[in-house]
């Protein structure tokens, strides 16, 4: 299983900045690991969810144990073509929180 990492590099009119321009291009059973750049503006990511019609994530993304980076597995099952947004919540180092909605689309 591959690993598609994506790094938060900064916050941009209140939108998050990433490496991949917030499009991430899977195939089904890719894990996808989404780490905090150093002076990004981002402390923490509190929660990674895809609520859409198709969840690709299976288990959803969880936090990696003792770090700030978080990982999730793009389900085996998921039929090629689907493209989906996913929700990124986090804090920022000056006590804010935000939202960000990149997409993710899983290679025909």
């Amino acid at each position: 299983m591959p690993n598609r990492p994506i790094t938060i590099t900064g916050i941009e009119n209140g939108q998050l900045v990433l490496s991949d321009n917030g499009n991430t291009n899977v195939n089904p059973g890719d894990t996808v690991t989404w780490k905090i750049g150093t002076d990004s503006g981002v402390a923490s990511i509190t929660g990674i969810v895809d609520d859409s019609t198709i969840d690709v994530f299976s288990p959803d993304p969880t936090q990696k144990q003792n770090s700030t980076s978080w990982e999730g597995t793009v389900r085996s099952d998921v039929t090629p073509g689907t493209v989906e947004n996913y929700h990124i919540t986090y804090t920022t180092t000056s006590g804010g929180t935000g939202s960000h909605d990149p997409k993710i689309s899983v290679n025909s």
